[in-house]
């Protein structure tokens, strides 16, 4: 998962998180029963676990080009010798 990917992992988990747990608190209260929220609350929980946690394919857009590596003195030394 490159930097970008986390971004938009921790933004889905958010808004996931949020948006179920208020549709379950305006449900919950127009039923009077508290009971929806933490329904509602858990199925966002297990949703956005579903979509943050493991390494999509969507999340690897933008990879991170890395420096090439450099040699170490003991190989310079024996290809001096």
């Amino acid at each position: 998962m490159d930097y970008e990917g986390q971004k938009l992992s921790e933004l889905l988990f958010y808004w996931i998180i949020l948006s179920f747990g208020a549709v379950g608190w305006v449900i919950g209260y127009v039923k009077q029963d508290f009971t929806y929220v933490f329904y509602s609350w858990g199925i966002g929980v297990i949703l956005s676990c579903i979509l943050c946690v493991p390494d999509w394919p969507f999340y690897n857009r933008h990879p991170v080009k890395w420096l090439e590596s450099v040699p170490e003195r003991r190989e310079k030394e024996e290809k001096e010798s």
